[in-house]
């Protein structure tokens, strides 16, 4: 497993079905496009470039490209063994029906974070937000956007099982990947 960052260029991608397309050129195997990736991108930053996360099977290839520029690659260094205690970072939808995702709070989301960590770690700490609103096209041919309510989480997790922990991680948690919400980040 491969861990990128890249910049993604607001002024160029307005909206995030054109992020996923734009880093599937990254992926590519004799010229074909390839799915076997996640990301994490929070879009309440501001400015006009957004640092986002990638995990990936395969290592991407360095292309310029205008709306989004590889910076960094490396092999996902595996969470050492002797390690208790680490921090973390998820940006997440955690339910696929939009109306569930509206006014969930701190308790929610460690009884939520506490369930995908049931034997893995124990939640020390939790910081909710900031949260808003993702707008985005379901196709990029539709005319209308649609909305979902996201929220970022942070805290410190007490390891239990370092082996399910990593296998945890490469997966996306949560909804809507293709929003770039899922990625948990540990640090």
């Amino acid at each position: 497993m491969y861990h990128s960052t890249y910049l993604v260029n607001r002024q160029m991608i307005r909206e995030p079905s054109q992020i996923k397309v734009s880093l599937k050129r990254y992926f590519s195997k004799d010229g074909k496009p390839m799915d076997n990736f996640f990301y994490r991108l929070e879009w309440y930053r501001i400015g006009i470039s957004i640092s986002m996360d990638v995990y990936s099977d395969k290592m991407p290839e360095f292309q310029l490209r205008p709306e989004c520029q590889l910076t960094h690659t490396e092999k996902l260094l595996p969470i050492p063994s002797d390690t208790d205690e680490i921090n973390y970072k998820l940006f997440v939808i955690p339910y696929k029906t939009p109306e569930k995702n509206e006014d969930l709070d701190i308790d929610f989301f460690k009884n939520w974070l506490g369930k995908k960590l049931k034997s893995i770690a124990d939640i020390l700490s939790l910081e909710l937000g900031p949260n808003n609103r993702i707008y985005y096209k379901k196709k990029p041919e539709e005319t209308s956007l649609r909305q979902i309510q996201s929220y970022s989480l942070k805290g410190r997790l007490k390891i239990k099982n370092v082996s399910k922990l990593e296998n945890l991680r490469t997966k996306p948690l949560g909804y809507y990947e293709d929003l770039g919400c899922g990625l948990l980040l540990l640090e």
